[in-house]
């Protein structure tokens, strides 16, 4: 299939590795990280033309707004947890109009509703008991972790790394139950996200989903291109 999308100036492909693959009829989650740039507007839009000429049958937008909660270490948790949820609630209002010109049936799923699905809880131990017991998950984890403190402290040489490694570890224990094997036990086909998975995902998806779920929790990874301008564009 052609995955290559364009609105007015940008367009979205799943990239090459999706070519081979079947997306008509199959149920899709667009992740999505509040705050991302990737996330708003153009790109946005570009994502949304994507999904709609790729088949899908259902589409969920969960907007992992609450999940980011961890990464406001410099307030407390209960305004942590309120800034994390006006920012959702923002981000909803915002970009209504450009979610509004999908044409696949979709529904938006909040971060709190998927913490509070049932299955959620045991889901979250598994991965628990993985980090503590399995030395190459927990190295997936910690790798992950290393590489945001490594960008972390790239911009802010001071930074409090101890806390920022408890935030993250909070943050990725958190994530990776909902993302993988929940998703995937709910019947998820696919993943769209604009980064490819993460070490401690992946590992989650090789652990957790690949055997139990076979053919379930593949990622899509987003990538973005800018249109150059056509003649008449470069004239106005």
């Amino acid at each position: 299939m052609d995955n290559y999308v364009i609105d007015g100036r940008t367009k979205a492909n799943f990239g090459e590795a999706a070519k081979s693959l079947t997306l008509a009829g199959t149920r899709a989650v667009l992740l999505v990280s509040v705050g991302q740039r990737y996330h708003e507007g153009d790109k946005l839009r570009a994502t949304v033309e994507l999904v709609n000429r790729s088949g899908f049958r259902e589409l969920t937008i969960a907007v992992a707004d609450t999940l980011q909660r961890s990464n406001y270490l410099e307030v407390s948790p209960a305004d942590a947890y309120a800034r994390a949820l006006d920012q959702g609630d923002e981000w909803i209002e915002r970009n209504e109009k450009i979610l509004g010109e999908l044409t696949v049936p979709n529904q938006v799923l909040r971060w709190d509703e998927a913490l509070n699905d049932p299955s959620y809880g045991e889901f979250r131990q598994r991965i628990e008991d993985a980090y503590a017991h399995d030395p190459q998950y927990k190295s997936a984890v910690d790798a992950t972790i290393a590489k945001f403190i490594d960008r972390l402290t790239s911009r802010d040489p001071g930074a409090e790394t101890e806390q920022a490694f408890k935030g993250c570890l909070e943050y990725l224990v958190e994530e990776c139950p909902i993302i993988m094997p929940m998703w995937a036990h709910q019947g998820y086909d696919y993943i769209i996200y604009p980064q490819p998975m993460t070490a401690a995902m992946a590992e989650t998806q090789r652990i957790f989903v690949t055997d139990e779920y076979p053919g379930k929790g593949g990622w899509l990874s987003l990538r973005f291109k800018k249109r150059a301008a056509t003649s008449e564009q470069s004239a106005a």
